[in-house]
C-alpha cells in the first residue's frame, strides 16, 4: 500500500536545539497531537554530519510520494565552530547536506549538494515540496548576494528542482522583496498554495497565496497576528491530521525560546491564534528552526521503537493491554481510549512479529453495533485464549440496564472476524444471584491449568476465579470463588504459574491516579489463599511515568522469558489537564524472577 493511502496519525519534527556542542545536529521529537512533543533518542542527535563545516542547522524533512522515501535536508552551518554571524552571511557554504531513509529510522550516510548561485554569502534554510504538475520537487533557500546594481548584499530565496536531490537544476531567484528575506516554506490547500516567509529586516513573517508553485504566482495575504510578533523566524506550516485546522510554529530567537505555536482554521484569512504557554509542550531540549512530518501509525510504531523511551510501543491512546502470542506473532487486545468516562465503543488488534513493530489490525469488534445486541458501550479490558481451532476474546460492555458485564466472542483468526455470543457470559445479576460479592464483572483474564483447564479471573473490588466449560462460553458456576489475599485489590488480576506456585498480580487504587500500580502475591493453590509480598509495579514520577498499571504478562512459549505489557498515563503528562484516566498510552517491559523464585519489580 503506498504511504499516500495511509492515515496520518502522529508528527515528527526534525530539528536543532542551538549554538552549543552537538547543538547544531539533527534532533528528532515525536507528537501525537501536534502541540506536545516528546524528545526522542534520549534527547541526543539522530543524525550528524561531518561534512562541510561538520554542523547542521535548519533541518526540513519532505516525503517522497512515487518513492515511498524520505529525504532530509539542512544548512551546512555550524555557528558554535567560531566563525561568527558576519562570515556565516557573507562567505558561508553554498552546500546543502543531505540523507536519504525508506523508514525514518535507517539513514544513508549524507551528502553535500553546492545549490548557492557563485558569490552566494550563503545557502540557508533549505526547504522543498513536491510540485504534482511537474512531477519533482521544488527546493527554496535563501542566499545573500550582491546584484551589480546593489550597495550591499541583500537575502534572497533561491530555488531549483531535483528529483533526487542530487541533481539539480540551475537555481534561480525565486522571491526578492525591497526588504530581506529568509525561511520561507510551503504548504498546498485546495488547489492553492500558501508561502510563509521571514522578513529579515523587520523580523516577522510574511504570508502570500498562490494560484501555482511558480514564483510570479503568489499575492501578499494580510495576516495581523504575524505581522505583530516580532522577533520570530523558521516557519513551518502543518495540518492537523484529524481535522481542519492548522499550526504555525515560529522560533522565537531573540527571546531564546524556541518554538512558539499559532493555530488558525483558515489560511486565506491570515487570522491565527497565538497559543499561550500551557496549550502546549515543547518537550525537554529547546525546538529551533526545523521541520514537521505527518506520519502514519507504522512510522511511529518505528520511530519509538527506534529512539522512543524503550517503554511506549503502541502510537496513540489505548490501555488495559492484553498481550499473547499465537504461532510465530504477537498480538496486542487493548482498550480503545481517549473518551471521556471511558466511553469507546472499538475494539482494535494490533500484531508484530519482535514486540516493537506494530501493525494495526483495524477494529474488530464494534460495541455500538448490533453485532453486540446486549450492551450499548464502555468498550474496555478485553482478554484472548485459543482452543478448539477457535480464538475466543472476551470484553466487558456496558448493559442496556446500566451495569457492567462481561461478553465472549469467537473467530477462526486472531483478527477476527469475531461473532459476540447474544448473552453476556458474566454479569452482576448472576453475581447476586449466586452469592459472590462484586462491585463490578469487569477486567477478564484467562489462565490455563497444567492439565488445559481454562479458568477466568475478573471482579472490580472483589477478585474471583471460574472454570470455563470446554466450549469457552459458558462457565461452570459451581466453581465460581472469590480469592482471599489480594492486598488493596482494585482490579485486572492475572496469574501464572511457575516453579509450583502461582504468581498472582493485581491492579491497585485508581486508573485515574497516578499512583494506580500493580501488586504481587503468590498461593499453592490456584483458587488461593494468596500471600501478598510487594508492589512489582509503580510509577517513575521523574520519567512522567504514572498510572502504571492493568497489565497482562506473556511467557514466551517454551522458555523462562516473560514480557508485561501494562498501561501509563499519557505522555508527555502536560497534554491532558483532566480525565488522565482515560488519557493512556501502552507499554511493554521484561518481567524477570529472582533466585528465590519470586517475581522481581519492573525497573521504569
Amino acid at each position: 500500500m503506498s504511504l499516500l493511502n495511509q492515515a496520518y496519525t502522529g508528527y515528527l519534527l526534525v530539528h536543532f536545539i542551538g549554538e552549543k556542542p552537538d547543538g547544531e545536529q539533527v534532533y528528532f521529537s515525536y507528537s501525537e497531537d501536534g502541540l506536545h512533543w516528546k524528545d526522542l533518542n534520549a534527547g541526543q542527535p539522530v543524525l550528524c554530519s561531518e561534512l562541510g563545516e561538520k554542523g547542521v542547522r535548519d533541518p526540513f524533512i519532505v516525503r517522497s510520494p512515487k518513492e515511498n522515501k524520505f529525504y532530509l535536508i539542512a544548512t551546512d552551518l555550524r555557528i558554535a565552530s567560531g566563525k561568527g554571524w558576519h562570515t556565516a552571511v557573507n562567505a558561508g557554504s553554498r552546500d546543502i547536506i543531505v540523507w536519504e531513509s525508506s523508514d525514518l529510522v535507517h539513514w544513508s550516510s549524507p551528502w553535500s549538494v553546492t545549490v548557492g548561485v557563485p558569490d552566494a554569502g550563503c545557502v540557508w534554510a533549505p526547504e522543498s515540496i513536491y510540485d504534482e504538475v511537474s512531477g519533482n520537487f521544488l527546493v527554496f533557500w535563501a542566499s545573500a548576494t550582491q546584484e551589480p546594481h546593489e550597495e550591499e548584499r541583500k537575502q534572497k530565496i533561491y530555488c531549483a528542482r531535483t528529483k533526487d536531490f542530487r541533481s539539480f537544476t540551475e537555481a534561480e531567484t525565486y522571491i526578492e522583496r525591497d526588504n530581506h528575506v529568509i525561511d520561507t516554506t510551503l504548504i498546498a490547500h485546495n488547489g492553492y498554495y500558501y508561502r510563509y516567509s521571514k522578513d529579515e529586516t523587520t523580523k516577522n513573517i510574511r504570508v502570500e497565496k498562490g494560484t501555482s508553485l511558480e514564483r510570479d504566482a503568489f499575492t501578499p495575504l494580510i495576516a495581523p497576528a504575524l505581522e505583530a510578533l516580532l522577533g520570530v523566524e523558521g516557519p513551518q506550516i502543518y495540518k492537523f491530521n484529524d481535522r481542519e485546522e492548522w499550526c504555525l510554529i515560529v522560533d522565537r530567537f531573540a527571546e531564546g525560546k524556541g518554538y512558539l505555536p499559532l493555530l488558525t482554521s483558515d489560511l486565506e484569512s491570515g487570522k491565527f491564534r497565538v497559543l499561550e504557554d500551557g496549550e502546549f509542550d515543547l518537550g525537554t531540549s529547546k525546538k529551533r528552526h526545523g521541520g514537521v512530518l505527518p506520519i502514519t501509525f507504522e512510522e511511529s510504531c518505528r520511530l519509538l521503537a527506534a529512539f522512543g523511551d524503550g517503554h511506549q510501543v503502541l502510537p496513540g491512546q489505548f490501555a488495559d493491554p492484553d498481550l499473547v502470542k499465537f504461532g510465530d506473532r504477537y498480538y496486542l487486545y487493548p482498550t480503545t481510549d481517549g473518551f471521556d468516562g471511558w466511553s469507546g465503543t472499538q475494539f482494535r488488534a494490533f500484531s508484530s512479529n519482535d514486540l516493537k513493530i506494530w501493525r494495526d489490525e483495524g477494529i474488530i469488534l464494534d460495541l455500538a453495533t448490533e453485532d453486540v445486541p446486549w450492551t450499548v458501550g464502555s468498550a474496555w479490558a478485553p482478554a484472548i485464549a485459543f482452543r478448539n481451532d477457535n480464538y475466543y476474546y472476551y470484553f466487558c460492555g456496558k448493559t442496556k440496564s446500566g451495569s457492567h458485564a462481561i461478553g465472549v466472542a469467537v473467530a477462526k483468526t486472531p483478527v477476527g472476524p469475531f461473532r459476540a455470543q447474544p448473552e453476556p457470559l458474566i454479569s452482576m445479576e448472576q453475581m447476586k444471584r449466586l452469592g459472590i460479592p462484586m462491585s463490578l464483572t469487569i477486567d477478564p483474564s484467562i489462565y490455563v491449568e497444567d492439565d488445559g483447564t481454562a479458568y477466568l479471573l475478573f471482579g472490580n473490588g472483589n477478585p474471583t476465579i471460574v472454570r470455563l466449560s470446554d466450549d469457552m462460553i459458558s462457565v461452570a458456576e459451581d466453581t465460581m470463588r472469590n480469592v482471599d489475599g489480594l492486598h488493596d485489590f482494585r482490579e485486572a488480576v492475572t496469574v501464572l504459574k511457575r516453579g509450583g506456585l502461582y504468581h498472582f498480580t493485581w491492579s491497585c487504587d485508581d486508573t485515574g491516579s497516578e499512583d494506580y500500580h500493580v501488586n504481587y502475591g503468590t498461593a499453592e493453590q490456584l483458587y488461593g489463599p494468596v500471600t501478598f509480598h510487594y508492589p512489582v509495579l509503580v510509577k517513575n514520577k521523574e520519567k512522567d511515568m504514572l498510572g502504571t498499571a492493568h497489565h497482562s504478562i506473556l511467557q514466551e512459549p517454551g522458555t523462562d522469558q516473560y514480557w508485561i505489557a501494562y498501561h501509563r498515563f499519557v505522555t508527555p503528562t502536560t497534554r491532558f489537564k483532566q480525565g488522565k484516566g482515560f488519557h493512556r498510552e501502552t507499554c511493554i517491559d521484561s518481567l524477570t524472577f529472582g533466585e528465590d523464585g519470586f517475581m522481581q519489580p519492573v525497573k521504569l
